[in-house]
């Protein structure tokens, strides 16, 4: 062959180091909410900011480092409780807005996390709530997702 093809490389994500934990096996909500500073065996790295803002996180370095309980299994763990993830995500924002400003906040994640009322369920609603994964809709507290007909409610009336 004359020409050869170039190999081309791969390009390498940016893998900023936190802005707000160091990777030394402690759980930041261990440290933030009990002042346990124990070393875990295994620690998994949040994305402060997922879904469509998990790029920029990652970027930014808006994540921390939390020990399973607190990561997935526990009632604290913050894929289980919505008061936790807003904690993060005020925490993130605060910890960004050290080195920028907040409108550079704003234009990069779209949300401003620390004016925001704290996330509390309403104590007739707590009592209602069944164990398990509860799905949430902006106009049905039933069937999020579902398409028409997909629950009892829904039979009745699109409740909204």
């Amino acid at each position: 062959m004359k020409y050869p093809k170039q190999k081309r490389r791969k390009k390498r994500k940016e893998h900023k180091p936190s802005i707000l934990h160091q990777k030394d096996g402690t759980c930041y909500l261990c440290i933030k909410l009990r002042k346990d500073y124990r070393i875990h065996p295994a620690i998994h790295e949040h994305h402060i900011f997922g879904g469509p803002n998990r790029q920029i996180s990652e970027a930014k370095g808006l994540k921390v480092y939390l020990c399973l309980e607190h990561h997935l299994w526990g009632r604290q763990a913050v894929h289980n409780n919505h008061e936790i993830m807003r904690l993060l995500q005020q925490d993130g924002q605060r910890a960004y807005e050290r080195t920028h400003s907040r409108e550079e906040f704003m234009t990069l994640i779209g949300r401003n996390y620390l004016d925001m009322e704290p996330f509390i369920v309403p104590p007739e609603e707590a009592e209602k709530v069944e164990p398990g994964i509860t799905f949430l809709e902006p106009d049905c507290r039933g069937c999020f997702g579902a398409s028409e007909n997909q629950c009892k409610r829904c039979e009745e009336e699109r409740h909204g």
